[in-house]
């Protein structure tokens, strides 16, 4: 037995002529009433969109080992529809849920609190399970993306993908709101909050100030941090970030040396924290090469190109005493930090209505398009 519902199916990308989610369609599709082990059945009611979910359904030719058609989206939030067999959390049908990455929970990292580093997260979150769903003529659809595959207005969800917020959501409109919290909000706070860690006295500059970096930003104006300074090209995101509490800003449209105008906007000294979203090595490099001695550096982009690599001279790595971080999901459990985030937001600290812009699933094209121009930072699609 099966569901009808509806869903933006991810078909292999064209080339030469492709375009962000220019593969992507809102498609009829059949859900299966009989749920695995682990499962459950979520009717969504919004997802965010991701710079992840046009990442990974974009690549040229196709992602490798990826099965098309499938349904993307890891940003959800809706409510239990069904329980499946052997669910150990406490969740009952009607429960209201925010949807994040899923994980094995029994790896060492797993078992050390940082399930974001899980052994397995590959496998569970980045390649989607075949025949999850059914096409219009049976053929099979792909799901589970990140555990939950949430551009699908009835999805089928693993366990450790859900926290169930029953007694911290209060109405629907916040649990719309809050949908993208489960991955893009958390990478970039957590990317501030537990990666970076910066105090009152450092200066921090975030490239690219999207709606993952810009958490970040709202993150280091929690801490006090001395200089918050966003880099972009977008003139509308950075008049945002100084809204949001960026004490400084550099557009970097037509600027020839990158690494002398960081340096410049720092007195001098250079940031003592950057953290990278725009995956873009250029800006990369100039804001590596700026860094103060001691400098942290956290990556937070993420490109599957198998060229993405940034050079790095051994030598000045080692006397400038510069730490390399790498950022996945915030390095954050999800089921305490984004109550956290939840509770910022209540208290005014964390503005995430100011970077929020909501779409009907039917508009996610105008969506991206939004998404791309910078007239919205997170574009949240409601089913």
């Amino acid at each position: 037995m099966s569901t009808q519902s509806k869903a933006i199916l991810a078909s292999a990308p064209n080339y030469p002529d492709h375009s962000p989610g220019s593969n992507w369609s809102l498609e009829n599709i059949s859900v299966p009433n009989d749920l695995k082990d682990g499962e459950l059945l979520v009717d969504m009611l919004a997802s965010g969109i991701c710079h992840t979910d046009l990442i990974s359904t974009g690549v040229p030719g196709g992602t490798p080992g990826f099965p098309y058609p499938y349904v993307a989206g890891h940003e959800g939030s809706g409510y239990v529809k069904a329980v499946g067999p052997g669910v150990k959390k406490d969740i009952k049908v009607g429960d209201p849920v925010l949807l994040s990455f899923a994980h094995c929970g029994q790896c060492e990292s797993c078992e050390q609190r940082h399930p974001a580093y899980c052994s397995a997260f590959f496998p569970l979150n980045i390649y989607p399970v075949e025949d999850v769903f059914k096409a219009e003529d049976d053929s099979g659809v792909a799901g589970k993306f990140f555990g939950q595959s949430s551009f699908a207005k009835l999805s089928v969800v693993k366990e450790s993908s859900v926290l169930v917020v029953r007694d911290l959501v209060t109405d629907k409109e916040e649990l719309k709101l809050f949908a993208p919290l489960g991955c893009g909000i958390q990478t970039g706070a957590g990317a501030t909050l537990n990666v970076a860690k910066p105090e009152e006295r450092d200066r921090v500059m975030i490239l690219g100030v999207g709606g993952v970096g810009l958490s970040a930003l709202m993150a280091a104006k929690m801490l006090g941090c001395e200089q918050i300074i966003a880099v972009d090209r977008v003139k509308s995101r950075l008049e945002l970030a100084k809204s949001l509490g960026a004490t400084h800003s550099i557009d970097t449209t037509g600027v020839e040396d990158l690494t002398a105008t960081f340096k410049e906007i720092t007195g001098g000294r250079g940031p003592t924290v950057v953290i990278d979203t725009s995956a873009y090595v250029p800006l990369m490099k100039a804001a590596y090469n700026s860094l103060a001695a001691r400098g942290t550096f956290v990556f937070v982009g993420a490109n599957l190109d198998p060229a993405f690599n940034m050079e790095l001279g051994i030598t000045q790595h080692m006397m400038n005493g510069t730490r390399l971080l790498g950022c996945a999901e915030g390095d954050s459990l999800p089921e305490e930090f984004i109550p956290q985030l939840i509770k910022y937001q209540r208290e005014g600290k964390f503005q995430l209505d100011k970077i929020s812009k909501f779409y009907k699933a039917e508009d996610f094209k105008n969506a991206l398009h939004d998404m791309h121009t910078g007239e919205a930072i997170k574009p949240i699609l409601t089913w």
